[in-house]
């Protein structure tokens, strides 16, 4: 299994990964390729989905182990499909990192308007990482 995870909407925000999985970790810059970013309906999160003439910017994650991986599993939407994609890193060569995918069969759960990260932070990221340690705290405990 790949240990590198691509993240695009809220999980590229460290505080955020950190309070859903617990990794402390520094993200590198990269983009995926072939793949679209728009914000999911009634949600505050984005959704990628595949699209040839896509770009989608993020962070990627080194060194995600099978209990972060499972928390991660747990926390995201059950519409999304954790897949192998390429991503080029700003500062390096191109790495198969895992990443959540909406699934075409899912294009109508999203909005076709772009997601903006620093609209999210101003806006809801404090809140959001609250949440996400409620959610941490709820699940390591069973």
């Amino acid at each position: 299994m790949a240990d590198w995870l691509f993240t695009y909407g809220t999980l590229q925000f460290p505080e955020v990964l950190q309070a859903v999985s617990g990794l402390i970790s520094s993200g590198r810059e990269a983009k995926a390729y072939g793949y679209s970013q728009y914000q999911m309906v009634d949600k505050l999160y984005p959704g990628m989905i595949a699209d040839s003439e896509g770009v989608t910017a993020g962070q990627v994650y080194a060194g995600v182990d099978h209990v972060a991986w499972g928390l991660l599993d747990r926390f995201e939407d059950p519409i999304y499909q954790r897949q192998e994609v390429e991503v080029h890193l700003s500062d390096g060569p191109s790495v198969i990192a895992h990443a959540y995918v909406v699934p075409v069969r899912y294009a109508h759960l999203l909005s076709g308007e772009p997601w903006i990260s620093s609209w999210f932070a101003a806006h809801y990221l404090e809140d959001y990482v609250s949440r996400c340690r409620w959610f941490y705290h709820m699940i390591t405990l069973t």
